[in-house]
């Protein structure tokens, strides 16, 4: 990283908040600087920060106290999912639905979608309506099921 800005603490755990709460690393990155970045500076810091020791151990700290490797895996499903739900979220943040069209408007449809779900706790589960109809046929084959 020689020549490159490094972060400072304060800045790594903030770069690792950005990243964490949806933002994609370009965009992340570019909240540090008050100009415009070149796409070369941009792909060098792009590459290089998350790299950073101080990064990592800020993501480390935010992501569940522990690296990736060490949380047990209820732990890193719960931040991948935090992560993914976070990054679902700034689609739709960043998106002005009337101007979508076709697949960005698909993709803002599926965003918000799981994200209501997510708040709705149907998140993983079905509908009430599937979950009567699977209860429902349970119990009709359990009660045609021939005597022994």
């Amino acid at each position: 990283m020689t020549g490159l800005r490094v972060l400072t603490a304060d800045e790594a755990v903030a770069f690792a908040q950005i990243v964490l709460s949806g933002v994609p690393v370009p965009e992340a990155v570019q909240y540090f600087w008050t100009d415009p970045l070149t796409e070369t500076e941009l792909a060098q810091y792009e590459a290089a920060w998350p790299r950073q020791e101080a990064v990592i151990a800020a993501i480390d700290a935010v992501a569940g106290g522990a690296p990736w490797h060490r949380l047990t895996d209820p732990q890193r499903m719960g931040v991948a999912l935090t992560k993914h739900y976070n990054e679902l979220a700034y689609v739709l943040w960043t998106t002005n639905y009337a101007e979508l069209a076709g697949a960005e408007k698909v993709r803002a449809d599926t965003a918000r979608t799981a994200i209501e779900a997510k708040l709705a706790g149907m998140a993983g589960r079905e509908s009430p309506l599937a979950t009567f109809y699977t209860e429902l046929l349970a119990k009709v084959a359990t009660e045609a099921a021939p005597v022994a």
